[in-house]
């Protein structure tokens, strides 16, 4: 009797267990499951292992384990993959060429379109799956929207800068397309075109050029030239009044400054976001080791929680000046069609390049371009520590292009820019976290994008390694998801 109850005993949990196995087990009919995939999300303290992750409708539907498409549901296996978010670069400018110079535009209007054609497809092809263009005209919105394929595009509208300054040295017509997002700065009243009407050129007015063109920040240049020019520039009193009407829109102040006195200026404006790191300081040029005074800025800015941008890559890529390198980089196949780097080995771009290097060598003062720019590159990297050390919050963004040349090309240079930060020693969870959750918070997008999360747009990365383990893992997207399609890598990559 004993053997008989015990065989029954142990047939019912048998059954027991099967029924709450298959109800564990849940068929999902409907969109696209991710299977038993790493999912990597920064809002999260650990991964969560064999998940299950359910897309429909552009959205995350579902987060889980034993979630089993059904046979109407796309079913993509994430074993041994990674799952992370879409990566957010917060800081580009889509109309510039990161390839072509003025002349060979004209030259070879094939290539400019070829070059453009790939753009949108480059950044996605590096994980970006959202970008925000600081300075932007609207021909060039045009233009990148109605691309067939692009990532999510943001921007600061036009950005704001003085007359005669930077970025508006000549200041073309008041019909042209091209014509800058001015504001009247009256300490430098001087160069201010005697033809506009002060009253239009208020902060208040270039605020709401911006608001007006769909912006979600603003953008304020305070560049007096590098340390090397004597420009005029937007000062503190005008950028404060810029922060206020930004306030007033609900608007995000983005503020271009890479010197301490610019540092000093955007911090005392209360920017939300400084949009370079630093590498400018009075003194020798070629010394590389920052001063009190930035160590004190670097602090200040600390303190008052101001979001930064490092962007040591806008300084590095003008190596490719003079080193031309990176034409060997596999990966930047991905970034220019094969043209295009056809045209960059060519003797006609080497000319080009040549005559760049001439007149960087002219204007640059003693000890000269190379020296200098290898001392920049180091001022990048030893602030950048000191910011790691006084935990200054940090945002991923590129600048992409940001200088001559062909150093900064399309999502490899944010690629690059990654590989920095990993390089100075910034954790690879805190560049994973600048590039995607903090970024859509400090921008007010965090309600969309930024993490993976129930109800948020799958825009997503599959990775085939660890991005917490190396800084390489970002060389191994498989696949990238765009409001929940998946778009194979290889599929982006430029064949002509």
């Amino acid at each position: 009797m004993r053997n008989s109850l015990s065989s029954r005993t142990l047939t019912a949990l048998v059954v027991l267990c099967v029924a709450c196995a298959a109800h564990a087990q849940r068929v999902v009919d409907q969109g696209t499951v991710i299977e038993n995939v790493t999912l990597i999300s920064p809002e999260r303290d650990a991964p969560l292992l064999r998940a299950d992750v359910v897309l429909r409708d552009g959205r995350i539907a579902e987060i889980g384990r034993s979630l089993v498409p059904g046979p109407h549901a796309r079913r993509i296996n994430g074993s041994g993959r990674f799952l992370i978010p879409g990566l957010i670069d917060s800081h580009v400018h889509v109309g510039h060429s990161a390839a072509l110079d003025d002349d060979a535009i004209d030259a070879h209007p094939e290539l400019w379109a070829a070059y453009r054609a790939q753009v949108p497809r480059a950044y996605l092809a590096f994980g970006f799956t959202s970008i925000v263009d600081l300075d932007l005209a609207p021909s060039d919105q045009t233009w990148f929207e109605n691309t067939t394929l692009h990532p999510h595009f943001y921007s600061c509208g036009r950005g704001i800068k003085v007359a005669g300054g930077y970025m508006a040295l000549n200041v073309p017509a008041l019909s042209s397309p091209n014509f800058p997002n001015l504001i009247y700065e009256p300490k430098e009243a001087g160069h201010w075109p005697k033809s506009l009407d002060r009253g239009d050129y208020t902060a208040e007015r270039a605020v709401a050029r911006a608001a007006d063109a769909g912006a979600i920040c603003v953008k304020a240049f305070v560049e007096s030239g590098f340390g090397i020019f004597n420009w005029p520039y937007l000062h503190t009193e005008n950028l404060q009044k810029i922060q206020a009407a930004a306030r007033a829109r609900k608007l995000v102040l983005m503020v271009h400054a890479n010197s301490i006195d610019s540092w000093r200026s955007a911090l005392d404006a209360h920017a939300d976001i400084i949009a370079h790191g630093l590498w400018v300081w009075p003194g020798d040029f070629g010394n590389s080791v920052p001063p009190a005074a930035a160590s004190d800025v670097i602090a200040a800015a600390a303190r008052a929680g101001a979001h930064v941008q490092p962007t040591m890559q806008t300084v590095a890529g003008e190596r490719a000046i003079i080193d031309a390198r990176l034409l060997d980089d596999p990966r930047l196949t991905l970034a220019l069609p094969p043209p295009v780097i056809s045209y960059l080995r060519s003797s006609e771009a080497v000319m080009g390049r040549t005559a760049l290097l001439d007149e960087y060598r002219k204007a640059s003062p003693p000890p000269g371009f190379e020296p200098l720019l290898m001392a920049a590159i180091e001022r990048t990297r030893a602030t950048f520590k000191l910011m790691l050390q006084d935990h200054v919050p940090l945002l991923f963004g590129s600048d992409t292009p940001g200088v001559d040349g062909f150093g900064n090309p399309p999502g490899l240079n944010g690629r690059l820019e990654l590989q920095n930060w990993a390089n100075a020693g910034a954790p690879l969870s805190l560049i994973l976290r600048a590039a995607t959750l903090d970024n859509a918070t400090a921008l007010g997008l965090s309600h969309e994008l930024g993490s993976i999360e129930v109800g948020k747009r799958a825009d997503l990365l599959l990775l085939k390694e660890n991005p917490l383990a190396n800084v390489s893992a970002y060389d191994s997207i498989e696949t990238i998801f765009l409001n929940g399609e998946p778009i194979a890598r290889e599929s982006l990559r430029a064949h002509n």
